[in-house]
């Protein structure tokens, strides 16, 4: 009965794991609506460049360790040859407490290398150091312990913990 225990418990173990890793994404929420809530300070209007390797552009506001009591306006343009096209736009609130961040997600790496992005808000109202913007890189495919592309570690986990639990079970 021990045996057929510990078997089950490391079974569960490299489901769970794999499972936590390869289904570990964020989720990301925003609220497009009344954009005149927000000031008119710009705080934040500089470009992101992006590669076949970015998933997205984000803006983070953390009203968790910082000071955020308004919302903020958030665009994002794409930069070609000198040009901008408006491609999103959306309105980013942390309630007190909590961290919120949107994400762009439509990245056009074969045609766009820079996105602007600009962030508007009530300067007295956010504190600066609430605000984070940058890109997310791409995970490779496969996710969990099974790994991705040409990622043998997974693999190599899942013998070393099939290997633990045949000794411990020969032990018995």
């Amino acid at each position: 009965m021990r045996k057929v225990l510990l078997a089950l418990l490391v079974t569960t173990a490299a489901i769970f794991g794999w499972a936590a890793v390869g289904l570990g994404a964020a989720t990301v929420e925003s609220d497009p609506t009344n954009f005149a809530a927000a000031g008119s300070d710009d705080l934040y209007n500089s470009t992101v460049s992006v590669d076949n390797d970015t998933r997205s552009v984000y803006v983070t506001l953390d009203n968790e360790a910082y000071n955020v009591s308004e919302p903020t306006n958030v665009t994002v343009y794409e930069v070609v040859n000198g040009s901008e096209v408006q491609v999103d736009q959306a309105q980013v609130s942390a309630e007190s407490g909590s961290v919120e961040t949107y994400e762009y997600t439509s990245i056009d790496a074969a045609n766009v290398s820079e996105y602007r992005v600009t962030v508007i808000g009530n300067s007295s109202a956010i504190d600066s150091a609430a605000l984070d913007v940058g890109t997310i890189t791409k995970v490779s495919g496969g996710g969990g312990w099974l790994g991705g592309s040409g990622s043998s570690i997974g693999g190599i986990g899942l013998v070393a913990l099939a290997s633990v639990a045949f000794l411990v079970l020969r032990e018995e």
